[in-house]
Parts: structure tokens; sequence; C-alpha cells
């Protein structure tokens, strides 16, 4: 079990480390411990830099004992499903979040840029070599495929923390695996869920407006696109 949850003990403790070295840094500048949230968030992309050089080579190292020759990805359906789905998501969980579970998921916006760096690409990569890569592959040895599936996706939701993410990261764990299976080829889960995290990031201006008939109707048009897509195409198809 040590193969399967190796990488992401490791990424987090050096995650750790490096904003462990930060605050340390901060403190002994004479600055304030309160005051460290805004400091790090002006910093965050040197660690997101970091993180990706030492975990990119070492993931993909890993992950090619695993990997099996793919098929060509049909991006363009790619990008789509990622738009509708994060569009979906969003609308939903701002409303469900500001009527129910009443969390600081959309209390603030990060800087665009560094988000979409960040979480858009550097995130991706990561997560994808690691969870679909490597821990999918890894109990697809041990587990037949379904147990497989949910370990992998249950472990993905768990390191999201906020109970939104969570319930997100699981359907959507499933989605990405569904599309790695699909094409044989991490690199369309990793588009997937690039477009997944960027359209979220760009569109997370205007949902924060609260403007309910720009909301609405996205949800709509995203709903409308999402059935097209189920009944005239071969996407959700293997």
């Amino acid at each position: 079990m040590w193969k399967v949850v190796r990488w992401p003990i490791i990424y987090f403790v050096v995650q750790f480390l490096l904003t462990f070295f930060l605050a340390y840094y901060y403190i002994n500048s004479g600055n304030d411990i309160a005051s460290f949230n805004t400091y790090f968030n002006t910093k965050q992309i040197y660690v997101a830099i970091i993180l990706g050089i030492i975990f990119i080579p070492l993931l993909n190292k890993e992950f090619n004992k695993y990997k099996e020759k793919g098929d060509k990805i049909s991006l363009k359906f790619l990008i789509i499903i990622g738009i509708i789905i994060s569009l979906l998501y969003n609308v939903i969980a701002f409303y469900l979040n500001d009527f129910i579970f009443k969390t600081n998921l959309y209390s603030k916006q990060n800087n665009i840029l560094v988000t979409l760096i960040t979480t858009g690409i550097i995130g991706p990569i990561i997560e994808e070599l690691m969870f679909r890569g490597i821990i999918y592959n890894e109990l697809k040895l041990k587990f037949p495929s379904m147990k497989a599936i949910l370990l992998s996706t249950l472990i993905f939701a768990i390191i999201h923390l906020n109970v939104l993410q969570i319930l997100y990261a699981f359907a959507v764990g499933f989605l990405l695996i569904f599309v790695y299976e699909k094409y044989k080829n991490i690199k369309a889960s990793i588009v997937l869920h690039m477009t997944l995290n960027m359209t979220t990031t760009l569109y997370l201006p205007l949902l924060i407006t609260n403007n309910f008939i720009l909301n609405y109707s996205v949800l709509i048009l995203s709903l409308i696109v999402l059935f097209v897509i189920l009944k005239y195409t071969k996407f959700f198809k293997m």
C-alpha cells in the first residue's frame, strides 16, 4: 500500500516544508504571523513552480512504468466538457454554499494570472500524473477495476479538504479516470483537468458578483450543451 500513498505523502511533506521555511523567514524579518496568509499569496507562484520542477519529472518517470500506447485525444471535446462541467459545478456550488454550507470558498479572488499558472497548469499536471497516472494504475494491479476507481477517486477527493470541493473532486475524479481510460493517454485527463480549473478561475470574478440572471443563464446554457453532447456525440462512449 506504500506505493499507493507515498507520492501524496511526499508531496505534502515537501509543500509543508516550503511553507514552513517561508513562514520562518517572514517571522524572522519582524513580521506578524497573523498576516502571513497575505504574504504567502504573493509567493504562492514560486512555491508552485518549485513543486513543479521537483515533482513533474519524478512523477513522469514513475508513470512511465504504467504508460500504455495511447490514442489521439479529442482536444475540442475535452475543452468543451471541461468548461461545461466547471460552470455547472461553480454556479450550483456558489448558491449551495450561500444557503447551506456557508464556507469561505467563494469569499475572495486571488491574482488571476498566478491562479491560472498554479492551479490551471502546474497543479493539474502534478495531480494527474500522481492520481490517475500512478495511484490509479497501481491500484488496478491490486484490486478489481471498480474498486481501484473508487479508492483512487476517494484519495483524490479527500486531499481537497473543503466539503464542497471534496464532493466535486469525487465526482470529477470519475470523469478524469473515464477520459484517461477512453484514450489510454494521460494527456487527456491533464487537458480536462486544466480546463476545469482554468474555467473556474476565469468565471469566478463574474460568479461572485452574485448576478442571478447571468448565473442562471450560464447554468441553463451549460445544461443544454451537455445534453447535446450526451445525445448527439459519442464522447461518453468507450
